[in-house]
């Protein structure tokens, strides 16, 4: 077994592996199988971006809401803070984005089949 690096994104991998474990390249003959595990671990992956993707926007929330209510003056005052209201949208924005992107994956027609030894 030697070590090589993937001819698409130069990382090194085993000259074993029947796809590149960072870019998941195919590297060779695969399986049904095997192409459905890779499927399957490039949908879970995207899943577990948007699922991040959402925690992060909900951060941002909180923490704009709580930067607004500590600016001075202190308290809900109008008008609020520029930077605050901005991370506020921003995160809204985000996290709208997130949960679209979740359903979109989630969908049946996105779902891919498990696989089948």
């Amino acid at each position: 077994m030697a070590i090589i690096n993937c001819p698409n994104c130069s990382k090194r991998i085993s000259d074993q592996s029947t796809f590149c474990a960072h870019c998941e390249l195919p590297l060779g003959e695969m399986s049904q199988a095997d192409v459905a595990r890779l499927e399957l671990r490039r949908w879970r992956r995207r899943v577990w971006q948007s699922k991040n993707v959402t925690y992060a926007a909900m951060t941002a929330l909180v923490v704009g809401a709580i930067w607004w209510w500590l600016a001075e003056p202190q308290g809900w005052t109008l008008p609020p803070p520029v930077l605050p209201i901005g991370l506020i949208a921003l995160g809204g924005v985000a996290y709208l984005a997130g949960r679209v992107w979740l359903f979109w994956l989630k969908m049946e027609r996105n779902r891919p089949r498990p696989p089948r030894d």
